[in-house]
C-alpha cells in the first residue's frame, strides 16, 4: 500500500516540516496519545455522528484502508448516491476523507465537520486540499462548506447545534498553493536526513504540543534561551540561529527585563533567588483560617445540562485544605458520581465548608475566579456567599512568579514544576492522572463505564490528583512562609 500525504500529514507539513518527516520516517518515536487528545478525538467523533444523523440519505464509506474506501467511493458515485460521509480520494500521492460530500444540481458540496465554534485557518487549508485533490479525479464541486457548532444552541434543544458557513471563496484562494506545499512535502519525505528546522515555544507548543518534542529538544540544555520567562519566538530563534541556546552564552549586553535578568543570573549561579521581604509582605494579606482550593471542570462540545451550551465551562469536583491559625489542617472534597448536572450539589459542598471568613489560596486564580463567577450567575440565591469567597482569592502562582526564582524551575511555574523542587517529598509522577486536561477525561470515562471497579479505579484516581493540588500549595505556603524569616 503506497505512502500517502494525508490531510493531517499536510496540516503538519505547512507547520513545521521536520514533524512531517518524524510523522513519516520514525513515528515510533512520537509521545504516547494523553488521555486528554483521546478525549478531544471521542468528542469529534460523537460530534460528527450527531452532524451525521441529520442527512439520513447518507452512505458512510466504512473502509479503513485507504484503497478499499477509494473503491468504495468511487462505488457508491456510479451508483447515484447523492451524500456520502467519509469519502475517499486520491491523486498524485496525496489521499483525503471527507466529512460529507452532499450532491447538488451544480455538482458536489464538500462539508467539513469542527467541534469548534469559529472558523480557524487549519481548517480552510485541510478543505483547500480536500478540494485540490477532487478537482484532479473530476470531482464538481460546486461550494466547499464548515459544519461548526451554534453559539446559540441552548440544552435540551439540539435541534439548531449546528451551523453553516460558506468558505468556498477562502478555500479557494488557499487552493492554488496546494501543489506547491506537496512538492515540498514530497521532496522532504524523500530524504533520509531529516530538515533543519529550529526548535520554538510556539512552533513546538501550539496549538498543542508536538508528539515529537522530545527527540527535536533532546540536544538543547535543560535551561535554554528558550525558558527565558516570557521571552518571544522571533527572540529566542534568533539567538538559536546564531548558535547560542545555552544561557551562558548569551552576550552581556543582552537586553532583559529583571524578572528575565533573575532567572538568568539564578541559572548561571547554580542557585535560588528569593525576595524575603516582598514574600512576607504578600504573606502578610493572608488571614486565618486560610482555605487552599482547587476545581476540575469539564467543558463538552455537546451540552448535556440544562442551559448549557457548546463548550460551557463546569465544575464537577473540587478539593480544599483549611489551615488554622494552631498549624491543624483539615481537607474536604467533592467529586460528582453520576450523569447529573454537578453545579448545585458542588456548590452546596463547597459553601459548607469554605468559612466566611478567612483568605481563598488558589493557583491561577484565573480558572477559579471565572467558575466562582459563573456559579453565582447560575444560582442567584448563592450569589453574595460566593462573591464573598471572589473578593478573598489569593494568587499563590503570582508570589512565585514576582519573588522566588530556582534553576530547577526551568523558566515555568507551574504547579507539577514547583511541587517537587520545592517540596522533594511531593511529585504528580507517583499519580495516575498527570496533566489537568487528563482529569475530565478520567471524569467521562468514570461515568460511562458500566465495571464497578473501573469505576472505582478512576474515582480514587480523581480525588488523588485534585487533593494533591491543594496539598501541593499548603505545602508550598510553608515553604514561603520559611523565606519570609529571612533577612533581606
Amino acid at each position: 500500500m503506497p505512502s500517502y500525504i494525508t490531510t493531517a500529514k499536510y496540516l503538519n507539513g505547512i507547520h513545521c516540516l521536520k514533524r512531517l518527516w518524524y510523522e513519516d520516517k520514525h513515528p515510533e518515536k512520537a509521545s504516547p496519545i494523553s488521555l486528554y487528545q483521546q478525549k478531544l478525538f471521542d468528542q469529534r467523533k460523537a460530534v460528527k455522528t450527531l452532524a451525521y444523523s441529520q442527512f439520513p440519505e447518507g452512505v458512510y464509506i466504512d473502509a479503513e484502508n485507504p484503497d478499499v474506501a477509494i473503491r468504495q467511493t468511487k462505488s457508491a458515485m456510479r451508483r447515484g448516491e447523492s451524500c456520502l460521509f467519509n469519502a475517499a480520494f486520491h491523486s498524485n500521492g496525496a489521499f483525503v476523507r471527507c466529512d460529507s460530500l452532499q450532491k447538488d444540481e451544480k455538482g458536489w458540496q464538500i462539508i467539513e465537520i469542527r467541534v469548534a465554534k469559529r472558523i480557524k485557518k487549519e481548517y480552510l487549508l485541510n478543505l483547500a486540499l480536500q478540494n485540490h485533490v477532487l478537482d484532479k479525479c473530476d470531482v464538481p464541486i460546486s461550494a466547499t462548506q464548515l459544519m461548526l457548532l451554534n453559539e446559540a444552541c441552548v440544552y435540551p434543544d439540539l435541534s439548531n447545534l449546528f451551523v453553516f458557513e460558506d468558505v468556498t471563496d477562502k478555500v479557494n484562494l488557499l487552493k492554488q498553493g496546494v501543489p506547491d506545499h506537496l512538492r515540498t512535502f514530497k521532496t522532504i519525505l524523500d530524504r533520509e536526513v531529516e530538515p533543519n528546522v529550529l526548535i520554538g515555544k510556539n512552533l513546538c507548543n501550539r496549538p498543542h504540543r508536538c508528539p515529537f518534542k522530545t527527540s527535536c529538544w533532546a540536544f538543547a540544555p535543560k535551561n535554554s534561551v528558550f525558558t527565558i520567562p516570557k521571552i518571544k519566538d522571533p527572540e529566542a530563534t534568533l539567538l538559536a540561529e546564531n548558535g547560542i541556546f545555552h544561557l551562558s552564552d548569551l552576550p552581556s549586553d543582552y537586553p532583559l527585563t529583571p524578572a528575565q535578568s533573575t532567572y538568568v543570573n539564578s541559572v548561571l549561579e547554580n542557585k535560588p533567588t528569593t525576595d524575603s521581604a516582598a514574600i512576607r509582605q504578600e504573606l502578610a494579606h493572608l488571614q486565618y483560617p486560610i482555605h487552599f482550593l482547587d476545581f476540575e471542570t469539564d467543558r463538552p462540545a455537546i451540552p448535556r445540562f440544562d442551559g448549557f451550551k457548546a463548550y460551557a465551562e463546569f465544575p464537577f469536583q473540587y478539593s480544599c485544605h483549611v489551615l488554622q491559625s494552631d498549624g491543624v489542617v483539615t481537607h474536604h472534597e467533592y467529586l460528582h458520581t453520576d450523569i447529573t448536572d454537578p453545579c448545585s450539589p458542588l456548590l452546596k459542598s463547597l459553601l459548607s465548608h469554605i468559612s466566611d471568613r478567612g483568605s481563598i489560596v488558589v493557583y491561577n486564580l484565573s480558572l477559579e475566579r471565572r467558575i466562582l463567577r459563573g456559579l453565582a450567575e447560575s444560582f442567584p440565591e448563592y450569589a453574595s456567599a460566593l462573591q464573598s469567597i471572589i473578593k478573598r482569592l489569593w494568587d499563590q502562582l503570582t508570589v512565585l512568579r514576582k519573588h522566588y526564582e530556582h534553576p530547577d524551575f526551568c523558566g515555568s511555574k507551574s504547579l507539577k514544576t514547583v511541587l517537587p523542587v520545592l517540596v522533594p517529598s511531593l511529585s504528580y509522577k507517583t499519580l495516575d492522572i498527570q496533566e489537568g486536561g487528563d482529569a475530565p477525561a478520567v471524569w467521562n470515562m468514570m461515568l460511562s463505564t458500566n465495571n464497578e471497579t473501573e469505576r472505582q479505579e478512576w474515582d480514587r484516581c480523581l480525588r488523588a490528583y485534585c487533593k494533591l493540588d491543594t496539598l501541593a500549595m499548603v505545602e508550598i505556603h510553608k515553604v514561603l512562609e520559611e523565606k519570609s524569616t529571612y533577612p533581606a
